[in-house]
């Protein structure tokens, strides 16, 4: 007769899961956005009139517009002189009590005219001379946007993600422990306890 004993040894599994830690970063960032300020300028340049039309017409050389109101000036002159030298000559050859003969002494006043000579210089009249004086006018662009200074600044955080994974140990029997015993005997019968 024999007797067997088997035996199989517990087994432990672990199953080990290393921990994890995961850092994203995302650095701070400053945008800026600026909108350049922008000046209108006119200007109107300054002016110098020269007018020489004064010193020309005392010198004789006269537009056609003061040559006509000279001619009319002169005619109206003439035509006065001449109504009271009519109204002179009338008034002695109405005078007969002056015992003069007046027809002689009228036409001898006519008959010689005096001239007189002088010695002048040209143009008596300097140019005129005006200055119209310039303008320059600044104009600042309004600033619509609402920009400071025409500058804007935006600030974003600097931003940090931590994701983190705990490590995991798992134990498990993988596999029982275990006694066999076994009896064989001569008769050949088999008996398992």
């Amino acid at each position: 007769m024999a007797l067997y004993i088997t035996q199989t040894h517990a087994r432990i599994g672990i199953e080990k899961i290393p921990s994890k830690l995961e850092l994203k970063a995302e650095p701070a960032r400053l945008e800026f956005r600026q909108k350049h300020a922008l000046i209108k300028i006119d200007t109107e340049m300054p002016k110098v009139i020269i007018d020489q039309s004064e010193a020309f017409a005392s010198a004789g050389l006269k537009s056609n517009m003061d040559i006509v109101k000279e001619g009319a000036q002169k005619g109206r002159q003439k035509c006065l002189e001449y109504i009271g030298k009519t109204v002179v000559d009338g008034d002695t050859l109405a005078a007969i009590e002056n015992n003069i003969n007046a027809i002689a002494e009228i036409s001898k006043r006519d008959f010689y005219k005096t001239h007189e000579f002088n010695i002048d210089c040209i143009p008596k009249v300097g140019p005129k001379i005006t200055v119209i004086e310039g303008d320059v006018d600044f104009e600042m662009e309004k600033d619509t946007d609402g920009l400071v200074n025409g500058l804007e600044s935006r600030f974003f955080p600097a931003d940090l993600k931590i994701n983190f994974t705990p490590a995991q140990v798992r134990v498990f029997l993988e596999q029982y422990a275990s006694i066999q015993f076994k009896y064989i005997n001569e008769n050949k019968i088999n008996t398992y306890v």
